[in-house]
């Protein structure tokens, strides 16, 4: 059975993006298929953060503290950059109030675990990517609600405590609570677990995806190629200025790369969490057309980076080996 449940983990580990794309599709030809889902979105969320919680260690909390000036770092860099591109695009394309929220919202959330994923994809600081979604996660109770009353408050009215408990319930306690099954059950279990903690963590990502789509199916086809421009233009000045900052801060390859992906990729299933609780459903299609975009966007730069990264390292062997081999110079 677990061999099973391995070669289906491994398969939906790999072809995520094209899962996401046929959940699209199937949300707007199959909408009956989906709509269970929208009024259990929150549900589904808190499941995608248990099984993050069950997947984290205290090394991803140390790190903190033994590499502060980078973890800190990548955890600025996301929650400025990535709302204050949001509001630019906003005001420059001049958005319906809608469509302002709902990129406000997707600006304003923590990075998600695929920016994990895609780290290890461009053999990238992995521990680094973990700490600072870590960090940009238990900070988003504070942090959403505080973006979204900042640069979106002219368009909608939401109580900043409000949002901040509805956060706080959907991502802090079932993340606690898979920290403390973990502690329960120790490593030897969660490693036979966390196959299942996979599938059962994408199934309810794409469920909440596709709920999203079946309601807003026609207003998505209706704005079309804007709307994937938008949220790529948001994704792509996301990743360009998280890895020009990076680069000036003096980080390494691996640790750019990581912060690269982290600033760029959001957590758009808690978007998409979010706008079914306070808003109409209209404020989701940033979201739901940035699920698709930022898998297809982060499995392209991290196969980029990854590609890189072997350059890098074959330049660095290459000089090693040339210091080693290189004649002493002769005493006179």
């Amino acid at each position: 059975m677990m061999n099973f449940v391995t070669k289906v983990s491994g398969f939906v580990g790999k072809n995520l993006t094209w899962l996401v794309l046929l959940t699209i599709v199937g949300g707007y030809f199959v909408p009956s298929g989906f709509t269970w889902a929208v009024k259990n979105t929150v549900w589904l969320l808190g499941v995608v953060m248990f099984g993050m919680g069950m997947t984290l260690h205290a090394s991803d909390f140390k790190l903190v503290l033994q590499r502060p000036r980078e973890v800190l770092a990548g955890t600025v860099c996301h929650y400025t950059i990535m709302p204050l591109v949001a509001y630019a695009l906003v005001m420059v394309f001049g958005l319906t109030p809608e469509l302002a929220v709902g990129m406000v919202l997707l600006g304003s959330c923590p990075s998600g675990t695929a920016s994990n994923v895609m780290s290890f994809l461009a053999k990238g600081d992995v521990p680094l990517a973990v700490s600072i979604t870590t960090v940009s996660t238990l900070l988003a109770p504070v942090m959403m609600p505080f973006l979204v009353w900042a640069l979106a408050g002219q368009w909608v009215t939401v109580s900043f405590l409000s949002m901040a408990m509805t956060v706080m319930k959907v991502i802090l306690v079932p993340l606690v609570l898979g920290l403390l099954v973990h502690r329960l059950v120790g490593e030897t279990y969660l490693v036979q677990m966390q196959k299942v903690l996979v599938l059962v963590s994408a199934f309810a990502v794409l469920s909440i995806l596709g709920g999203v789509v079946a309601v807003n199916g026609a207003k998505i086809v209706s704005l079309g190629v804007f709307m994937v421009v938008l949220v790529l233009l948001h994704n792509l000045f996301g990743f360009a200025l998280g890895y020009f900052i990076t680069g000036k801060l003096g980080f390494g390859k691996r640790q750019q790369h990581s912060v690269t992906l982290e600033v760029g990729m959001q957590n758009d299933a808690l978007a998409l969490s979010i706008c079914s609780i306070y808003f109409a459903p209209a404020v989701a299609i940033p979201a739901a057309v940035g699920a698709a975009v930022h898998q297809i966007t982060g499995s392209m730069l991290a196969g980029l980076f990854a590609r890189n990264m072997d350059k890098y390292e074959a330049r660095q062997q290459a000089a090693s080996m040339k210091e080693e081999t290189a004649p002493a110079p002769s005493a006179h």
